[in-house]
């Protein structure tokens, strides 16, 4: 195949085959040999993502399968601790209210039979929403009127997120109850709640800052929010108040930011550790993660895991994770030894850790694979010996593996399920090839390839990942897999700033975005030039970047005119100084090396410093033509932005088009979304292609 052509039926229906693929979300084990599954599918037909929950049973070496279509009525639901129980939290329509009002029931089910239901609407916000109904003071006569922060990016309107209790001894007789602290002047914001026992909750409490903000929490690891333990009153079954009021304390220090509260169980089945992950409070918004372990029966808090600074390649590069697995707790067969099955970065890789509970002891249990470097998700355990997840590459779309952990943590993986593709469509991903290469004198700079493996000097798509503080990893992509099999060579760079390669690689790029970023950019591609897999000239470089990624791609562009043929930017920063609005606003100040503080502006000085490290400094340079992706929901960087870069591309009489996507967010991720990305850049890059 020579160059890549520009957009054709034949091509959309490849990147919809490649998108159509399922990509597995959550999973818990009922029994043994019995596993449910939750996964979303992309419907392009209906330009929906399809949420749907399968049941695997596995018998020898044999899959069956038991399909759930998806019902939309169901927001959430969960299987008890003895897999007896389901609990399902249920969204009807209700016909005698206003136009797209709601009646909210929980339920509890075994197996067909439903063993309690309680309509909650009259208590609960709606599910999912994290928003209990806002407590309106009679004296305050504004109070519908009055500001409350929301959480921001992917939290639209989420604002006071509440936990509720659900108790029930049979059909007729039901509870569900609002927590409130008692104890607590301030309260904080409680989410991510675990049960420690029948009196005992453990939670996640975001607080707000000193300006009165929630700054935004997603991809966002280092938000003021504690541990705390909140305990039941006797009274939870019995009484007619929606509140229980409970006594509370707080576990962890004000400069934590604390999630993921775990508890473990010991072999009597009763709480005997509670484990979470903290970031540091403030600085970049991701860094190395630390893993702590209380013991409940004296309150001993340890560190298990803490920070690394600069590993070695081949050493452990410290934890880079968001969450922890709901289940994550296994032991060895035979085995006294209990540990914390979890996946975290590793350089360009996502992996499967085991880390022991009595000395934070690591083991890499991430087989090696021949054909590919695997990313892999742990999605549950069962408490014992198995562990479920999923891993996919570049070329390899992902599939569902079960592990068994024996003597010395070996493991043995068995494939669940594969993905369903043609023959056709297997033997064009078996044609491409994954690699990770280093770029020489850019340590620890490298960046992932995709590309066919019997091609050279072929245009090359460099796709720099936002952030900065984020991995590129060898995760399947639709869209590159699509470029890549249509003749592109596809580069994801990890520069430095990424996660994954250690703290001090992280804090490297703070006060130098616009120049670190963008030369271990450039290098990374000089460097696949030099190995023959792209060259230089006129229809052989392009861009695709989003958020800090479209930041570095509107760099390039202005500060190497010549050098590219094609850019499209998704979401980008354009102008660090210009504030208009974002969820993060302490990000534009702690990546251009200024501390952030709750009283920090922007004055005349900084605004000039801020104008130099920015894109817009470099416009009246841009040469290729440009196409503009704006999520007009996004609340992490202002649309704005996107939109003041257009006008002044359109006003130096530049190539530029810019396309609004009304209902994304900041990751234009929807079905449209992700669709239109893939066919922008395949007709843009094509339009010079085909000169």
């Amino acid at each position: 195949m020579g160059n890549p052509e520009v957009l054709t039926k034949d091509s959309q229906s490849l990147y919809k085959q490649l998108a159509g693929l399922p990509t597995y979300k959550a999973g818990q084990f009922q029994a043994s040999n019995i596993l449910r599954v939750t996964s979303v599918t992309s419907d392009h037909e209906r330009t929906v993502k399809r949420t749907s929950l399968k049941s695997y049973v596995l018998t020898g070496e044999t899959t069956v399968a038991s399909i759930s279509p998806d019902n939309p009525e169901i927001v959430a639901s969960v299987l008890s601790p003895s897999g007896k129980y389901v609990a399902l939290l249920r969204e009807s329509s209700d016909s005698t209210s206003a136009p797209d009002s709601k009646k909210r029931f929980v339920e509890i089910w075994a197996e067909d039979k439903i063993h309690a239901s309680q309509e909650v609407t009259e208590v609960h916000g709606a599910f999912y929403t994290d928003e209990s109904k806002p407590e309106e003071p009679e004296s305050d006569p504004f109070a519908k009127y009055r500001f409350v922060p929301e959480f921001g990016e992917s939290y639209g309107g989420k604002k006071r997120p509440s936990i509720f209790v659900f108790t029930c001894t049979s059909f007729e007789s039901s509870r569900v109850a609002k927590i409130t602290l008692t104890d607590s002047t301030s309260p904080p914001l409680l989410g991510h709640p675990v049960f420690g026992g029948e009196d005992t909750v453990f939670a996640a409490g975001y607080e707000y800052s000193e300006d009165h903000r929630l700054l935004g929490v997603i991809y966002c690891p280092n938000r003021q929010a504690g541990i705390w333990e909140i305990t039941l009153p006797d009274n939870v079954q019995q009484g007619d108040s929606d509140v229980l009021k409970c006594d509370s304390s707080k576990l962890t220090s004000v400069d934590m930011a604390c999630r993921s509260p775990r508890v473990f169980l010991d072999e009597n089945g009763h709480p005997s550790q509670l484990v979470w992950i903290s970031n540091a409070v403030g600085g970049p918004h991701a860094t190395c993660s630390t893993l702590y372990a209380r013991q409940l029966s004296s309150g001993e808090t340890k560190s298990l895991v803490g920070s690394v600074r600069d590993p070695a390649p081949s050493e452990f590069p410290g934890l880079y994770l968001n969450t922890l697995p709901a289940s994550p707790f296994v032991r060895a067969p035979g085995s006294s030894t209990s540990c914390i099955a979890l996946s975290s970065i590793w350089r360009s890789r996502s992996v499967v850790l085991l880390i022991l509970l009595a000395d934070g002891n690591i083991v890499n249990l991430t087989p090696m694979e021949n054909d590919a470097p695997y990313s892999w998700t742990v999605l549950c355990t069962d408490g014992k010996d198995s562990l479920l997840c999923t891993c996919s590459a570049p070329n390899r779309p992902p599939q569902l593996v079960l592990g068994n952990i024996g003597e010395n943590s070996a493991v043995q993986w068995k494939v669940v399920v594969k993905p369903d593709i043609s023959d056709d469509l297997r033997e064009q991903l078996e044609g491409l090839k994954t690699e990770i290469i280093p770029v020489p004198g850019r340590d620890p700079t490298e960046t992932i390839v995709l590309r066919k493996a019997t091609q050279a000097n072929q245009p090359s798509i460099t796709m720099p990942h936002g952030g900065p503080h984020s991995p590129n990893t060898t995760q399947f992509s639709p869209t590159s897999a699509a470029l890549a099999i249509e003749g592109y060579v596809v580069s994801y760079p990890g520069y430095t700033g990424s996660l994954g390669f250690g703290e001090k690689h992280v804090n490297a790029l703070l006060g130098k975005i616009g120049t670190l970023d963008i030369e271990d950019c450039m290098a990374s591609i000089r460097h696949l030039v030099t190995l023959g897999y792209t060259e230089l000239g006129a229809g052989k470089q392009y861009l695709m970047g989003g958020s800090h990624g479209g930041f570095i791609t509107a760099h390039l562009i202005g500060q190497y005119p010549d050098f590219f043929s094609g850019a499209v930017l998704r979401n980008p920063v354009i102008s660090l100084g210009e504030l208009s609005y974002s969820d993060i606003p302490d990000w534009y100040f702690e990546e251009a090396g200024i501390h952030y503080t709750p009283t920090s502006l922007v004055t005349p000085d900084l605004y000039e410093k801020l104008w130099t490290m920015s894109p817009i400094s470099h416009v009246d340079k841009v040469r290729c033509p440009v196409v503009l992706m704006i999520g007009e929901k996004d609340q992490r960087v202002a649309t704005t932005q996107g939109r003041s870069y257009y006008h002044a591309m359109k006003g130096r009489g530049k190539d530029v088009q810019m396309l609004c996507f009304k209902d994304d967010i900041h990751a234009i991720d929807s079905v449209d979304g992700t669709l239109t990305t893939y066919e922008v850049a395949k007709q843009l890059f094509g339009r010079t292609l085909t000169k």
